[in-house]
């Protein structure tokens, strides 16, 4: 069995403190963090949901001029057939 000197002992539980010392120090450090992580996700939804508002507001215009420029396309295809026909 190996047996540790005084000063083994003592040095070995100081470096058990320091390290426990750490640890908790790094807590505040650690929960600042994901509190600075949990205000970007937040940030980035509001964004996000803005993003949607506006697409929701310009869907109906687009879709209305969407529709216009199909219609147009119609008219265009129409009028070439007419005059394939016209010239057959």
């Amino acid at each position: 069995m190996e047996t540790k000197s005084r000063y083994e002992v003592i040095s070995e539980l100081e470096g058990k403190k320091r390290n426990l010392i750490r640890e908790r120090e790094g807590f505040d450090k650690l929960l600042l963090t994901q509190k600075k992580e949990l205000k970007e996700l937040k940030r980035e939804v509001e964004d996000k949901e803005e993003e949607i508002k506006d697409f929701e507001d310009s869907m109906e215009h687009s879709k209305t001029t969407i529709s216009e420029l199909i219609n147009s396309v119609d008219d265009s295809l129409k009028r070439f057939t007419e005059l394939n026909s016209k010239k057959s």
